[in-house]
C-alpha cells in the first residue's frame, strides 16, 4: 500500500502492512486545522466520507491506491485512526485530505501509513497540520515514537519531515514496487531536542451559533458551527480557540454544555464554563459593582458628566468598549468575566452605579454594535485567520513580554529581534509586547518573558495568567516562586543537599547571633533582589549590625551567605533540564560583583565574559547545575557556580538569565533563540 504525503506535491509509498489489533478503543482526536479561502476542519473519518476518500485517491495516484474495502476496514479496527481534513460544512462534507495512522499492541512506536492532499490544497499548509494531528493521537494512545516511510529521492517529502524533527534511522534498498529506495524516519514525540520546527499549530477559530443566522458578518478563515453539531462532535483540537455566542449561558443550557465540553476537549473557549457560574453569584456581582462604579463615576467626571448623564449601559466586547472613556473599565470587567460581550446596566440614582453585569447574546446587538462587535472580534483573533493574498499563517503567536526603558534587561534589543527571527524561522510569529498589553494576553498562543521578573510585578501577573488562560510560558509562576526569593530557594537547596555556601535565613533579633555564627567577610541579600542589587558585603559582626538593621526596613527576613571569593561566576545555561550554553562571568573591575551599580543608581559596570561551548566546561560544574535546576522546573534558568578547591558551589538559580546578543550566544549563534522558542512552541497543543 502506499504511504502517500501529497501536500508538496510527493508520494510516500510502502508496502501492505499487517493488521494489529489493539485492546485500547478510538480515542477522542486532538486534531488540528488549517485555512484557505474556506476553513478546514480536521476531524475522525467516518463511513460517510468513504466517497470522498476515494476520489481523493484517484484524483491523487495512479497506482498503490487504497481502496474503498480498505479505507472501510480501517474505519472498523481499534489499531486505526483516520483523520480527514474536511473544507466543507456539517451538511455537505468535503473531504480535502486525509492522515492514517497505525498502532501496534505492545509497543510505544506508531506509523504514519497514508497521508494525502488533494491538489488544490497542496503548499497552503495543510500537511503539517495533518501530520501534528497524527502525533497527537499517537500521543494519546501512549505513544513516544512515530515512524514513517519516503522514497530517497523524494527530497520534498524528507526535507519536510525532518524540519518536524524526523530523523533517518534505516535505509530500504529496492523498498518500492519500482524499485526505488527508501527511508525509514523516526520522530520521538517527547524529545527536548528543539532545533526542529514542532508539528504543532494553533487551530483555526470555531465561532458556536445556534443559528446559521445568527453569525451575521462573516470572519475570514474562521469557522461558524451550529451548537448542535458541536456537541455531536466526537473530538476535539487542542487549543484551538472556540468563541462560544449561544443565545442562553444558563446553567445546564446548551451554551453552557459547549464550553464545559469544549475544555474537557482541550480547547481554548471563551467564555469557560466557570465564567458562566461566575456571572450568576450574586456575591462576585456584588463585588465587582464595588470595584467598578467608582471608576464609571471617576471616567464620567474626566469627560465633564454627571451620573445623571450616563448612559443606560455600556457594551464590552471581548474587554474592548466603543467609548475610549470606559476603556479601563471594559478591561477590568473582561478581566473577571471573560465573556465575548459584557453589558454593564448602570443606574445613575444608586450610589453604587454599576446595577448589574450581564453577558447578552450577540442576536441583542443591534447594526451599530454589531459593528463594534466585529471589530473587537477581529482584533481578538488576529493573526490566527488568513490574510486575502493567502499567505500561509502562523503556527502560533507568541508574545516576548520586554520593558523598553530598562537599564539592566534580560535581554538586549538584538536579542530581541533575533527572538522574533526565531519564531519566524519555527513557522511562528513574535510580538514584543509591554506591561500594558496585560488585557491583551489571551489573543496570544505562547509568552516570553524577557523582562526582569519579581513576585510583587505585572512579569509574575503575566505569567499567572498565561497559566489560567492555558497559555504556556517562560518563565512560569512557579519558576518565579522558587528562583525569585532566596529565602526560598536557600532552603530548597540545603534540603536537597545541593552543593553551596554556608548560609542563613534570619529576623532582626537573630543579628547579633548571626554575628557569632559566620566568618568575615559574608554576603547579606534581600530575599528578591536582581543584577547584583539588594546585595551587600559585611566586612565585620559591627558592620553586619548596621547594614542588616538599614534592610530590615524593606523586609522582615535576610539571607546571610558565605562569602567565596572568585574571579568570575560560572552561568550555566538550562533549558528543559538540558544545558545550552556556559558563559563565565568575570567581576566588574575593583569590585566584588559581576555588576557594580553607582550611587545613582542608573550607571553600572559591567566585568568580561567568556562563552564556551557546554561540553567544554567542566563536567562537575554542569552537572551541580542541572541538579539545580530541575529542582525549579522544565523551563529556561541560568545557574550561577562558583568553581572552588572544595568543588562547585550553586550561587543562585535564575527564573530569567540573560540571553544577549553577542554573549550567551556566541556558540550557538541562533540555534540558541530557535532552541528556546521551539522549546515553548513545543508546549503547544501538548497534552
Amino acid at each position: 500500500m502506499n504511504n502517500k504525503c501529497a501536500c508538496a506535491s510527493f508520494t510516500l509509498s510502502v508496502p501492505e502492512v499487517e493488521s494489529n489489533q489493539i485492546a485500547t478503543p478510538p480515542q477522542e482526536v486532538p486534531a488540528v486545522t488549517s485555512t484557505q479561502t474556506a476553513t478546514v476542519i480536521i476531524r475522525n473519518a467516518v463511513r460517510a466520507d468513504l466517497d470522498g476518500l476515494c476520489a481523493l485517491e484517484v484524483g491523487n495516484f495512479e497506482s498503490d491506491m487504497i481502496s474503498r474495502a480498505s479505507f472501510s476496514r480501517f474505519l472498523r479496527q481499534a489499531s486505526a485512526r483516520l483523520l480527514v481534513a474536511d473544507a466543507g460544512d456539517a451538511d455537505h462534507p468535503d473531504v480535502v485530505g486525509y492522515g492514517l495512522l497505525l498502532l501496534r499492541a505492545n509497543t510505544v512506536t506508531a506509523r504514519i501509513y497514508s497521508l494525502a492532499i488533494t491538489q488544490e490544497w497542496r503548499g497552503k499548509g495543510l500537511g503539517t497540520q495533518l501530520l501534528a494531528g497524527l502525533e497527537n493521537l499517537a500521543m494519546d494512545a501512549g505513544c513516544s515514537r512515530i515512524r514513517l516511510e519516503v522514497r530517497a529521492t523524494n527530497e520534498t517529502a524528507r526535507n519536510l519531515y525532518e524540519r518536524h524533527g524526523y530523523t533517518r534511522i534505516a535505509d530500504l534498498p529496492g523498498y518500492y514496487e519500482d524499485g526505488d529506495d527508501g527511508i525509514r524516519l523516526e520522530h520521538a514525540l517527547y524529545d527536548s531536542e528543539s532545533m526542529v520546527t514542532p508539528a504543532v499549530a494553533t487551530g483555526a477559530p470555531l465561532i458556536l451559533v445556534d443559528r446559521l443566522s445568527d453569525q451575521r458578518f462573516a470572519v475570514s478563515g474562521a469557522r461558524v458551527m451550529r451548537v448542535r453539531d458541536y456537541l455531536a462532535l466526537d473530538h476535539g483540537v487542542r487549543n484551538r480557540r472556540v468563541i462560544n455566542l449561544c443565545q442562553s449561558y444558563e446553567y445546564l443550557s446548551r451554551g453552557y454544555y459547549c464550553s464545559l465540553l469544549a475544555a474537557a476537549r482541550a480547547e481554548r473557549v471563551i467564555p469557560e464554563a466557570d465564567v458562566l457560574l461566575d456571572l450568576n453569584w450574586k456575591r462576585l456581582q456584588k463585588t465587582a459593582r464595588a470595584e467598578l462604579s467608582p471608576q464609571i463615576i471617576e471616567a464620567l467626571e474626566k469627560s465633564g458628566k454627571t451620573p445623571d448623564q450616563a448612559p443606560d449601559y455600556i457594551d464590552v466586547y471581548f474587554g474592548r468598549t466603543a467609548n475610549k472613556k470606559f476603556r479601563q473599565i471594559g478591561e477590568r470587567a473582561f478581566d473577571q468575566f471573560r465573556c465575548p460581550i459584557l453589558r454593564l446596566h448602570l443606574n445613575p440614582q444608586d450610589r453604587k452605579i454599576l446595577r448589574e453585569i450581564e453577558a447578552p447574546s450577540v442576536r441583542q446587538l443591534d447594526d451599530s454594535n454589531l459593528a463594534e462587535f466585529e471589530t473587537a472580534l477581529r482584533a481578538y483573533l488576529r493573526g490566527r485567520i488568513r490574510k486575502q493574498d493567502n499567505a500561509t499563517p502562523p503556527t502560533a503567536l507568541v508574545a516576548i513580554l520586554h520593558d523598553p526603558d530598562e537599564v539592566l534587561p534580560p535581554s538586549d534589543k538584538e536579542a530581541l529581534a533575533n527572538f522574533v527571527q526565531a519564531a519566524s524561522d519555527l513557522g511562528a510569529k513574535a510580538e514584543l509586547i509591554t506591561a500594558k498589553d496585560f488585557h491583551h494576553l489571551s489573543e496570544f498562543d505562547a509568552l516570553l518573558i524577557r523582562e526582569t521578573t519579581a513576585l510583587d510585578h505585572h512579569t509574575y501577573r503575566f505569567a499567572k495568567r498565561a497559566v489560567k488562560e492555558g497559555i504556556p510560558v517562560i518563565d512560569d509562576p512557579d519558576s518565579m516562586l522558587r528562583c525569585t526569593n532566596k529565602v526560598y530557594l536557600a532552603e530548597l537547596l540545603r534540603t536537597h543537599r545541593i552543593p553551596a555556601p554556608k548560609s542563613a535565613i534570619f529576623d532582626k533579633r537573630r543579628i547579633a547571633e548571626i554575628g557569632r555564627q559566620f566568618s568575615f567577610p559574608s554576603v547579606l541579600k534581600v530575599p528578591d533582589g536582581c543584577f547584583s542589587r539588594g546585595v551587600r558585603k559585611v566586612k565585620s559582626p559591627e558592620h553586619l549590625g548596621e547594614v542588616a538593621t538599614e534592610m530590615f526596613k524593606n523586609s522582615e527576613l535576610l539571607v546571610i551567605q558565605e562569602y567565596v571569593e572568585t574571579t568570575f561566576d560560572w552561568r550555566i545555561g538550562v533549558l528543559g533540564g538540558e544545558a545550552i550554553f556556559a558563559s563565565r562571568y568575570f567581576m566588574a573591575p575593583g569590585h566584588w560583583q559581576i555588576v557594580k551599580h553607582e550611587d545613582d543608581g542608573k550607571s553600572f559596570e559591567e566585568g568580561g565574559f567568556e562563552t564556551l561551548p557546554v561540553e567544554d566546561a567542566p563536567a562537575d560544574i554542569v552537572a551541580t547545575a542541572l541538579a539545580s535546576a530541575r529542582l525549579m522546573g522544565d523551563g529556561l534558568y541560568g545557574v550561577d557556580v562558583k568553581e572552588t578547591p572544595h568543588g562547585p558551589m550553586v550561587i543562585e538559580v535564575n527564573d530569567n538569565p540573560n540571553i544577549d546578543a553577542g554573549v550567551e550566544d556566541v556558540v550557538l549563534g541562533m540555534d540558541l533563540y530557535r532552541r528556546i522558542i521551539a522549546h515553548l512552541l513545543g508546549k503547544i497543543a501538548r497534552p
